[in-house]
């Protein structure tokens, strides 16, 4: 796999890839912590930062050394086949699973999201998340994300080609420990 964080842990994961995301103070709900639907939408950013943007080509720059990607992302290089992909195809989900294990309180300073490549199916992968501090102390949340590759023209899933297949396979890592058994 690709290159690993400098003193990064997690109790939960062996090799993952890193993202480091800020809380807004609208992240928090009445009971003061970050709102179940937040949760989603910070592995939603996670995800985009670490697996590539699927509108790449019309996105706003990052610059190297300023709060951009550059900064917030490291650990397991992920292959860049969802944007290079994104010409021809949608990067649907397909479902997600969720396990809340603490609250996250609001603080400053970032939250990491720890993210793996879990499953390379035909038409899809599986990405695993940890919400954690960036220490590992704390474990807040376990999750994952089914993307389907679906092809713009037809409309229907399409199967990975095999270097798709091939590097993102490279980069397999072990599931993230879901309490309730997959279905």
């Amino acid at each position: 796999m690709g290159n690993m964080h400098s003193g990064a842990t997690n109790p939960l994961l062996e090799e993952f890839t890193r993202v480091l995301l800020e809380l807004r103070w609208g992240d928090m709900d009445a009971y003061g912590h970050v709102n179940n639907v937040t949760q989603l939408k910070l592995l939603e950013e996670a995800r985009v930062r670490a697996l590539g943007s699927p509108t790449h080509s019309s996105d706003a720059p990052t610059t190297p050394g300023q709060h951009g990607v550059s900064d917030t992302v490291s650990g397991v290089e992920i292959p860049t086949i969802f944007a290079d992909a994104s010409a021809t195809t949608e990067l649907l989900v397909a479902s997600h699973a969720i396990e809340y294990r603490a609250p996250i309180p609001y603080r400053t300073g970032p939250i990491a999201v720890d993210l793996v490549i879990s499953e390379v199916r035909p038409a899809s992968v599986t990405v695993g998340y940890v919400i954690c501090e960036p220490d590992g102390s704390r474990t807040y949340t376990v999750a994952e994300t089914v993307i389907v590759f679906i092809d713009i023209a037809s409309g229907r899933p399409r199967r990975l080609s095999e270097a798709e297949t091939e590097a993102m396979e490279s980069v397999l890592g072990t599931p993230v420990p879901l309490r309730r058994a997959r279905r």
